[in-house]
């Protein structure tokens, strides 16, 4: 990085700035608008569906694209200004990945609690817990690499944010192990499904979400593996110079992820089913039937009662 150059002049060409080239404005544009557009339905279908914790981690990562993307916008103009580009859209797909991280536990509910060999609610708290510490390292690096006016300190940022993305293909690797065990479980047992959703198992909308979650994370895992052969490469790598990649690997990835989720939402795909699953990740015990149906067999209904049905409306997912 060159100290000596805060803006483009004679002296401190496009190309001698770190990324070594100045972003496609209309390019930059229309990624800008569609992670806009995210937002919005981000907050719209987690203000329907009552998904307060997955709206929460989808909105702070269109957000962190949206921050991102006006950031590349100032950099088209002065390619020597990058702080913002890299922390939000270096951390932003972080919180992505926590809200596919979400999903697990009610896709778990929805087949049998039982079928898997750790509970629906550890399952969420263990793998958030590494996004956060993978989110750490990614945004901390990323503060530290564009506020560097020596090498040494650029080269800290950029090992704390390899480290970061390094940490988060971990996650998510052992995310598929998780997900492929389960899977292998589901089929191995089928007699050990819950028989309570099996009309949601059947849905086209609950297939159609398990192929969304899978794109996803095929998505977030194509562009955590460029980031990290990016960055490992080192600021004057052929492949940090060129933005065609970028657009391809970092900004296509990341638009997918976040559409199958607007197109394909969790609130969308478990119905009905909704506010049932909801309750049995947040209790203990999200088996077959139990706890879930009075002894009373002449009034059939839900243990938690109607009175409870805004109160788990109103939780978390």
């Amino acid at each position: 990085m060159d100290d000596e150059c805060t803006h483009v002049s004679p002296g401190c060409p496009s190309d001698g700035s770190s990324l070594g080239y100045a972003p496609n404005l209309p390019v930059t544009i229309v990624f800008l608008i569609l992670f806009g557009i995210a937002l919005l339905c981000n907050i719209i279908q987690g203000s329907k569906y009552k998904t307060w914790t997955f709206m929460a981690m989808m909105c702070l990562g269109s957000q962190s694209e949206v921050i991102g993307y006006i950031g590349r916008i100032f950099m088209h103009y002065n390619p020597y200004r990058f702080l913002v580009q890299i922390i939000c859209l270096t951390s932003g797909p972080a919180f992505y990945s926590a809200a596919l991280y979400l999903c697990l536990s009610r896709i778990i509910i929805v087949y049998g609690e039982n079928l898997s060999r750790i509970s629906a609610k550890m399952y969420t708290r263990f793998f958030i817990f590494c996004d956060l510490i993978s989110l750490s390292l990614q945004g901390g690096g990323g503060g530290v690499a564009a506020s560097a006016t020596k090498p040494g300190t650029l080269s800290i940022g950029n090992k704390l944010m390899l480290a970061g993305l390094i940490f988060q293909i971990v996650s998510l690797g052992f995310f598929a192990a998780a997900c492929a065990d389960f899977a292998i479980r589901v089929k191995k047992y089928p007699n050990r499904k819950n028989p309570r959703f099996s009309k949601t198992r059947m849905s086209t909308g609950f297939r159609a979400f398990l192929l969304a979650v899978a794109l996803v994370f095929m998505a977030i895992f194509i562009r955590c593996i460029y980031r990290v052969v990016e960055l490992g490469s080192g600021w004057d790598s052929a492949l940090m110079r060129k933005e065609v990649p970028f657009i391809i690997l970092e900004s296509g990835m990341i638009t997918i992820a976040v559409f199958c989720f607007v197109v394909v939402h969790p609130g969308f795909a478990f119905g009905d089913d909704f506010n049932t699953i909801q309750y049995m990740v947040l209790t203990k015990g999200g088996g077959e039937e139990a706890g879930f149906r009075r002894e009373n067999r002449s009034t059939i209904e839900l243990a938690w009662g109607q009175d409870h049905e805004n109160t788990v409306g109103d939780s978390m997912i």
